[in-house]
């Protein structure tokens, strides 16, 4: 099966018109889930399946190889609203299956990242920089509109890490820097729009 994350998978499906919207399975250069770009006409906006970048993964070929034998392949499609939803909000990873004619989905909680003592700290600062020092500094709903993008993938990231030698209070740490994050994020509308909820200090 070929696994797309939800931090790749973001700025792709939350496009206008999200689930409803038909999008590409596509191997071409690389694994990818295309759809028209809105803002920029003309334009695809692209989320790689892991290992299968041409940008950043040096195996890519051989991983878009044996994943989709041949050279070519696209479908047209769409994923079930509970399947983006999953995606959307719980950070799931997107499992895809595909046949000649159709491609089946399945979504499976995230795979851990296993990181050092530092980069888990850095996540942990990411996030409560985001929540406070970056969201305080926005003016106006176009920001805050994307303060809310740029919390949603922090999250997408920072949720996939797990450190084996941190300790308890890093732990602690990370799970309330997530929780005043997620809570922060519900105060902004997909448009930038603040509404008046209680926030823990």
């Amino acid at each position: 099966m070929i696994r797309f994350t939800s931090t790749n998978l973001r700025p792709v499906l939350t496009m206008a018109g999200g689930f409803r919207r038909a999008l590409i399975l596509e191997k071409d250069f690389g694994i990818f889930i295309r759809i028209p770009d809105d803002h920029n006409p003309g334009e695809w906006l692209k989320a790689y399946a892991e290992g299968c970048n041409p940008r950043h993964d040096e195996d890519w070929e051989q991983n878009s190889d044996g994943l989709i034998p041949g050279i070519s392949y696209a479908c047209m499609t769409r994923i079930p609203q509970d399947l983006w939803n999953r995606v959307i909000y719980d950070y799931h990873d997107l499992l895809v299956t595909p046949f000649d004619n159709t491609v089946l989905f399945e979504a499976r909680p995230f795979e851990k990242v296993w990181v050092s003592v530092a980069n888990y700290r850095q996540g942990i600062e990411r996030m409560f920089d985001q929540s406070c020092r970056h969201y305080h500094a926005c003016v106006g709903d176009r920001e805050h509109a994307s303060w809310r993008f740029t919390a949603l993938c922090i999250i997408d990231k920072v949720i996939r890490l797990d450190c084996k030698r941190a300790k308890p209070d890093d732990h602690k740490n990370f799970d309330f820097a997530l929780m005043k994050l997620r809570d922060r994020i519900k105060t902004v509308t997909p448009d930038g729009k603040v509404q008046t909820l209680t926030l823990m200090s």
